[in-house]
């Protein structure tokens, strides 16, 4: 009889790991290489959020990463970071890592970046400014800025660089030097955005609610989960 409940647990335990869900944005804006793109516009701020997988959960249980722009036209500056943006599912609220906290995870963020269209190097990620893959600026105009004056990796302290650069995960290294970290937004500035994680634990089928506030103005994006 134990055996039997033993052998149970176990199927029941695979049986959810094997399970996978669809991702599927709501009003997508527009798609380029795959990469689905959201676009709001308000009355002092622009905001565009990127999707690329399709589906969550399955053994590997990934994050759901998105990469996140914005635009400040108006008012007053923003202090951009992930402390801006909530995602809701229901009544749960679905944790969104900062960047030290995606800095301790232990998540394999090679698959993701692929689904970006952006390769990752079997050998160690140079620090040269203008190596490719490393930086990722977003799809279309709206987050097209220069990239020497913009390089994600520079806003890093020196000894942040040198532990992100000494890991021997590349996927790691990529995701650390496009997550979006504090940045100020200024009236009629150039876009700046960066990768979130979405922490995967609390995700079931439904609808997630993503908002962005930037001042009074809050951007609401919808990602159906089936």
């Amino acid at each position: 009889m134990r055996s039997w409940v033993v052998a149970s647990c176990l199927a029941l335990a695979v049986a959810t790991g094997c399970t996978k869900y669809s991702v599927v944005p709501e009003h997508v804006t527009k798609y380029n290489n795959g990469v689905q793109v959201l676009t709001s516009n308000q009355a002092s701020s622009k905001v565009q959020i990127e999707v690329a997988q399709k589906q969550l959960k399955g053994l590997d249980n990934p994050p759901l990463v998105v990469y996140v722009g914005a635009q400040i036209t108006g008012g007053d500056p923003v202090d951009f970071d992930s402390s801006h943006i909530t995602v809701n599912e229901g009544q749960t609220n679905l944790p969104v890592l900062n960047f030290k906290q995606m800095i301790r995870s232990s998540y394999d963020f090679d698959p993701v970046l692929q689904k970006f269209n952006i390769a990752v190097p079997s050998t160690p990620v140079s620090t040269d400014p203008l190596a490719s893959p490393m930086f990722y600026y977003g799809q279309g105009s709206f987050l097209a800025y220069d990239v020497m004056s913009s390089i994600p990796f520079m806003m890093m302290d020196d000894a942040q660089t040198q532990a992100i650069m000494q890991d021997e995960r590349q996927a790691f290294k990529i995701m650390a030097i496009n997550y979006l970290r504090r940045s100020t937004l200024k009236p009629d500035g150039k876009a700046r955005g960066g990768f979130v994680v979405i922490d995967p634990k609390h995700i079931t089928p439904g609808t997630l609610v993503i908002k962005v506030v930037l001042n009074k103005d809050v951007h609401t994006f919808k990602i159906d989960i089936k």
